[in-house]
């Protein structure tokens, strides 16, 4: 096999890396949801634990791009992909990070429910877990086209905060501060996800196209 085969080899098996990462990411964030309705301690903890392997398979393309770099040098649109994965990959990292920042939250809260609030955050979280799952397919089907509409639903979750956030601090008092904090928190991490999966678009559209676009 030619240096130029070996290439796309190397180059194929880590956007199947990348992608395997982004459905862990994906996965994590959907067990995050769960728990904050049954608040189980043991999964929380499960999930909290689980996010070294997140990290490790970062740190494993890191390496997989850097030496792709080092040994091939490519130039243009290799070298695109090549640097997009990088950067796709922290930003996934980030999201797993988020969502195990969720569960935390949720550990901190008394045990007494919030079923309106809970149900606030769910609903918001479900524009987020389309927009990161949107992300990933058009990242494996290289969709410039889907990548942009990510940003179309950014704006519904930054609308679907805003709204959260007015409704949770008028509905608090000095008795339930700190549940009214850690559901501050939760929701932020949520609109948090939802921008990174919009910065997921913006590095799609780049590979495809050469050109930076602010999407948010």
């Amino acid at each position: 096999m030619g240096v130029r085969g070996t290439y796309e080899q190397e180059l194929s098996q880590l956007k199947n890396d990348l992608f395997s990462m982004g459905e862990q990411v994906m996965a994590a964030f959907n067990t995050a949801l769960e728990l904050l309705q049954s608040r189980d301690e043991e999964k929380i903890n499960q999930l909290i634990e689980n996010d070294a392997v997140i990290n490790q398979v970062e740190l494993k393309i890191h390496d997989e791009a850097t030496m792709m770099i080092a040994r091939q040098q490519p130039v243009a649109t290799d070298l695109r992909t090549t640097i997009v994965a990088l950067k796709i990959s922290s930003d996934l990292e980030r999201i797993g990070d988020l969502a195990v920042d969720m569960v935390k939250a949720a550990k901190r809260m008394e045990t007494k429910r919030n079923e309106s609030e809970i149900d606030d955050i769910l609903d918001m979280a479900k524009v987020a877990e389309e927009m990161l799952k949107e992300a990933l397919t058009a990242y494996q089907k290289r969709d410039m086209m889907r990548a942009q509409h990510i940003a179309t639903l950014d704006d519904t979750v930054d609308k679907k905060y805003k709204h959260y956030i007015q409704r949770l601090f008028t509905l608090t008092d000095e008795t339930n501060a700190e549940q009214t904090t850690q559901l501050a928190f939760i929701g932020r991490y949520v609109e948090r996800i939802a921008d990174y999966a919009t910065n997921l678009a913006e590095w799609i559209v780049y590979e495809s196209s050469g050109k930076h676009f602010d999407l948010n």
